[in-house]
């Protein structure tokens, strides 16, 4: 599992930590991730240029992001995120970030799935 989880930037032994050295409760965690809304609707909003709307969601996927430790994932959602926090947008950034988190969502819960 730990080898799985540093392919999508999960510092394991620091991450272990937060949990209290309960494996078993970051895994329940990290599956509980999968069910999660908030990625698929940042999805939503930015296909339909909602920025603020956008900003929320990344904002909440940003700190779900940071609570699991999924580093890949968080590379490019901080930025996003800082790129939604207030006008005047950068379409073209917030589109690149956004493909890029896409490619690390799907890779994320690839490994989640498979542990």
């Amino acid at each position: 599992m730990k080898d799985e989880l540093a392919k999508i930037g999960v510092e394991y032994e620091e991450t272990l930590k937060r949990f209290m050295g309960k494996e078993d409760f970051y895994l329940r965690m990290l599956k509980k991730f999968l069910d999660d809304k908030n990625y698929g609707e940042l999805r939503r909003a930015v296909s339909g240029k909602s920025w603020a709307e956008a900003f929320t969601y990344a904002h909440t996927v940003k700190g779900l992001c940071g609570n699991l430790s999924l580093g890949n994932l968080l590379e490019y959602v901080v930025p996003l995120t800082e790129e939604l926090r207030s006008e005047p947008y950068d379409e073209e950034r917030i589109l690149s970030y956004m493909a890029d988190a896409d490619q690390a969502y799907d890779r994320t819960v690839e490994v989640i799935r498979s542990l």
